[in-house]
C-alpha cells in the first residue's frame, strides 16, 4: 500500500500542472484546441466566482496524489455553499466550440474523505447532481441526497452545449453555512423572455 502511494505521488510529480492542463496543440481558431476537454473552452461561475486556473504545483501535487482519476486544472479562491449554483458559458480559447448551454452534470469527490490506509482510490459521491433553476443557460443548483459536510472537494463539471461539450475539474471548499448564490432562470432560446 505504501508503495502505491509513493508511485502515485511520483507520477503526479512527473507531470507538471502546466503539462497536465495544457490545451491541445492546435491553432486557437481550430476546434481541436478544445479536444483535451480540460475546460479551456468554457467559463464556469460558481456562486458568483469564476473559476481560475490551478497553477500552484504543490497544491496540484497534493490533489493529484489522491487517486480519483481526474485532471484538476481549475480552482475557486473562496468557499461556496454546499448547495451552490453554477452556470457556464462558451468562452476561453475557442468560444464557438460549445455553443449555447444545454446541460450540466457533475461528479463530486470529497477529498477529506480519502484515507490512504484504507482507500485504494476515491470514488465520486452518489446521489449528487445538478438541477436547472429554469432554462439551461441560467443557473444550475447542486442537490445531494445527504448533506455535504464542510471540506475540500473536487467537482467535475461536464458541460454540454449545442455545438459540443467540455469539462472542468475544480478544486473548491464547500461550507453549509454559506448561502447559495441567487437563481437565474436564464432565457428561452431565441427570446429575451425569462
Amino acid at each position: 500500500m505504501l508503495m502505491e502511494i509513493f508511485l502515485s505521488v511520483a507520477f503526479a510529480a512527473a507531470a507538471s500542472q502546466k503539462e497536465r492542463c495544457a490545451p491541445a496543440e492546435h491553432d486557437r481558431s481550430s476546434d481541436m484546441i478544445c479536444v483535451n476537454r480540460n475546460g479551456h473552452c468554457a467559463t464556469v461561475t460558481i456562486d458568483g466566482q469564476t473559476t481560475v486556473a490551478l497553477t500552484d504545483e504543490a497544491i496540484a501535487a497534493r490533489v493529484h496524489a489522491i487517486k480519483h482519476g481526474e485532471d484538476v486544472c481549475w480552482q475557486l479562491a473562496q468557499p461556496v455553499s454546499t448547495k451552490f449554483r453554477a452556470n457556464f458559458k462558451a468562452g476561453g480559447l475557442n468560444p464557438k466550440f460549445l455553443g449555447s448551454a444545454e446541460e450540466t452534470k457533475v461528479n463530486v469527490y470529497e477529498l477529506d474523505d480519502y484515507d490512504p490506509k484504507v482507500d485504494s482510490r476515491l470514488d465520486s459521491l452518489s446521489g449528487v447532481g445538478m438541477q436547472p433553476d429554469g432554462n439551461p443557460n441560467g443557473t444550475w443548483q447542486l442537490h445531494s441526497e445527504r448533506p455535504l459536510p464542510t471540506g475540500e472537494y473536487v467537482v467535475v463539471f461536464r458541460l454540454y452545449g449545442t455545438g459540443n461539450w467540455d469539462r472542468q475539474a475544480v478544486l473548491l471548499k464547500l461550507d453549509p453555512k454559506i448561502a447559495p448564490g441567487p437563481a437565474d432562470k436564464g432565457t428561452l432560446a431565441g427570446s429575451s423572455e425569462k
